[in-house]
């Protein structure tokens, strides 16, 4: 974390393999049914490892991450409370600009120092991602159009994404770390049909959903919340 202000965060090979499958549904459930080749499966998704970890990863290794996340998916009875999230707290957020800046490595710093700049200013400060040739920026899509964009454009923005939802879950860091929890949230929402665009898994969880989604989303896992508690 380079500012204090702006989430930053360097991903693990498991965090990893589990964003990419859990952002392809038809691979999930064959993950969660066993249905698939380990080995295929990580030489498939090897280039999008790389690249969200900025360096070479061993096909072993993947295969591992994709045992591990295998082993963490459970059977989910959504009627049934989920004690993992008892002390959760959700937020929801509408209108949130999913921003992909495409730079060399040598170039991040003044991106960020430029971001912390103009984010100073802010009255929430965005979500800062770096992956190996590009920084992922999730903000206020109002914030990044009045204040963020211009002072970004002597660099190349390749994605905008002005009109999602972002759902935030702030919850104890011995629940962040338990094995199966990304899962476990992935499970609840793909259930209901809803469509999860990016998953962000860090000092705490971020979801990028459709903005039609969003409130959907939020009352889904409000409902297990509050079942939670009543154990």
């Amino acid at each position: 974390m380079i500012m204090a202000m702006m989430p930053q965060y360097k991903i693990s090979v498991p965090d990893a393999v589990a964003l990419i499958i859990t952002k392809n549904q038809p691979i999930y459930e064959c993950v969660k049914q066993k249905i698939i080749n380990y080995h295929a499966l990580a030489k498939k998704i090897k280039p999008d490892v790389d690249k969200l970890r900025g360096e070479k990863t061993k096909i072993n290794t993947i295969v591992v991450g994709i045992k591990r996340f295998s082993d963490s998916i459970v059977d989910i009875n959504v009627e049934e409370p989920l004690n993992i999230l008892r002390d959760a707290h959700i937020t929801l957020a509408s209108r949130i600009a999913d921003v992909t800046i495409k730079a060399k490595k040598s170039e991040f710093p003044a991106i960020l120092k430029r971001i912390t700049e103009i984010s100073s200013s802010l009255n929430e400060a965005p979500h800062i991602f770096q992956l190996s040739n590009s920084i992922k920026l999730v903000t206020n899509a109002r914030d990044y159009e009045e204040f963020i964009r211009a002072g970004l454009s002597e660099w190349r923005v390749t994605k905008e994404e002005m009109n999602s939802s972002k759902l935030s879950l702030h919850l104890p860091s011995k629940v962040e770390n338990t094995p199966g929890f990304a899962s476990l949230i992935t499970e609840l929402l793909y259930r209901s049909g809803i469509n999860i665009l990016n998953t962000y898994i860090g000092e705490e969880t971020i979801l990028i959903l459709d903005r039609d989604d969003g409130p959907r989303a939020y009352e889904i896992l409000e409902r297990a919340i509050i079942r939670s508690k009543k154990v």
